[in-house]
């Protein structure tokens, strides 16, 4: 009732408040209320007085971030199709959008079991890409949230993390303030270990870290639900495997982690290396139930997590190659029929 009443007292005339109410709700990581007022919004953008492209970008790049229903963003490009034809500053958005649409659209059409994306970090790469790509439906996005979706970790404290059951994860005295460039407080752990760089200020801080530990605790509880799903694929960014045909250290740690919080003896896992220094794009498998991906950036000052580039030609191809890989795993296993997407 209280989210409905929120509704109520909304202006949707107002585009300003409308994105406001919204950015406030990612912040706050109340999942639930922020993909509720999505929808509403994108339903009755018809009604925002002079909306600005960047009202509309925000719309439609948090509509397939956050897993909306592929029809609803469909009715949302529809609604903008015109304009974006008109419009430059909203133009590259939409057909970016579109052109994500389309490829989640092919997987729908070839799913045979829906798989569950489960994020081992090592950063938001991971959970953002496969959301925008449709890989992961309205209900993971709450579910699948865990604590490697949107933070920067340490593949030694990810294995140690679940080696131990997060044991001292989040931990008070092993905490510590920092302070991102542009000035705002956040907190890490003093190792270095995790850094949570998307909650920031008092409000997740103050007292104690207490905000910022009681979220952990449900992402925590979320992360143990989703790896005993029986559709459960693990996928960890930023490996940098140079040689896939070499020893990896971490990967039999890892698996065991896996194998115990899974109770399968050997899970689905990819791993992916983004290489700022170039080299092959190539898919290579470990065994049957591992496979590595390496999808170089464009370039080593491409910034993959920034709206623009994601958005330009050369992040389409780099996203859209990652998600080919992601396509080629998961159809191995058994979740999508061959000739899913191009």
């Amino acid at each position: 009732m209280a989210g409905e009443a929120a509704l109520a007292e909304l202006d949707f005339t107002n585009g300003t408040a409308v994105e406001l109410r919204l950015r406030g709700l990612y912040s706050a990581e109340e999942d639930g209320a922020f993909q509720a007022l999505l929808a509403e919004a994108i339903g009755r953008v018809a009604e925002i007085a002079r909306p600005g492209p960047s009202q509309l970008n925000f719309l439609l790049h948090q509509a397939e971030r956050s897993c909306l229903e592929p029809e609803r963003i469909a009715a949302l490009l529809a609604a903008l199709h015109g304009r974006a034809e008109a419009d430059a500053a909203l133009g590259a958005t939409w057909r970016a959008v579109a052109r994500r649409q389309a490829f989640r659209a092919a997987l729908a059409d070839h799913r045979m079991a829906q798989p569950a994306l489960v994020s081992l970090g090592l950063h938001c790469l991971p959970w953002k890409l496969l959301n925008r790509w449709g890989f992961r439906d309205r209900a993971q996005f709450t579910a699948l949230h865990t604590p490697f979706s949107m933070a920067l970790h340490k593949r030694d404290e990810v294995l140690r993390a679940l080696a131990t059951d997060f044991a001292d994860y989040a931990e008070p005295s092993l905490m510590r303030e920092s302070t991102t460039p542009s000035g705002q407080r956040i907190a890490m752990r003093q190792d270095g270990g995790a850094v949570w760089n998307h909650h920031r200020g008092p409000a997740w801080l103050e007292p104690d870290f207490a905000p910022l530990r009681r979220l952990l605790a449900r992402r925590i509880a979320s992360f143990r639900t989703a790896c005993a799903l029986p559709g459960a694929v693990f996928v960890m960014a930023d490996c940098r495997i140079q040689d896939p045909a070499a020893p990896i250290p971490f990967l039999a740690p890892l698996r065991a982690a896996l194998a115990r919080l899974s109770g399968r003896p050997r899970p689905f896992l990819l791993l992916t290396s983004q290489s700022r220094r170039g080299g092959a794009a190539r898919l290579d498998w470990l065994d049957a139930e591992t496979a590595h991906l390496a999808a170089p950036y464009p370039h080593p000052h491409f910034i993959w997590a920034d709206a623009a580039s994601v958005d330009s030609e050369e992040g389409l191809g780099f996203e859209h190659f990652y998600a080919q890989g992601v396509l080629a795993c998961l159809t191995a296993w058994g979740f999508f029929a061959r000739g899913a997407a191009a």
